[in-house]
């Protein structure tokens, strides 16, 4: 009789459970989720239409559609983050010297004046500066546009 040289791992054989184990505590797989959600039948006429159009399945179709849709919106939150912070900081003389003219016009809301800060009520006369194209908009109330056309 011959004697085998054992290697210890069968060529065929699945991982043991202990060597599966070590797998599950190390670095983990990502996994998809699977999402659900009901829909009108138009709409999934028109998701299966478009998938058929782009020639993508459809669910990449709305699986793409729901990313873009969340950029989209994260991208709006920011921008409107931004321009209200652009409107509660006060502007500079220097801000206020590159102004045009001034607009009048009825606030549609609450707003802080550009110059002094204070609150420019809902319905009441405001100005908004007319200025070169990539500067931002102004403002101001009605008290400040006295002291700054004063001459």
């Amino acid at each position: 009789m011959g004697i085998k040289k054992q290697t210890g791992k069968k060529k065929d054989a699945k991982p043991g459970a202990a060597e599966g184990q070590k797998r599950s505590k190390g670095k983990r797989e990502r996994k998809d989720r699977v999402l659900q959600a009901r829909v009108s039948e138009p709409m999934y006429e028109d998701l299966v239409e478009q998938a058929r159009r782009l020639r993508v399945p459809v669910s990449n179709l709305i699986r793409n559609i729901l990313e873009d849709s969340i950029r989209m919106v994260g991208n709006i939150v920011d921008s409107s983050l931004d321009i209200a912070d652009a409107l509660r900081k006060g502007a500079d003389e220097e801000e206020l010297a590159s102004v045009i003219g001034w607009q009048p016009m009825t606030a549609n809301r609450r707003l802080p004046c550009a110059r002094c800060e204070q609150a420019i009520e809902k319905g009441s006369e405001a100005f908004t500066s007319v200025t070169a194209p990539g500067q931002r908009t102004l403002v101001i109330c009605g008290k400040c546009k006295d002291e700054i056309q004063e001459p």
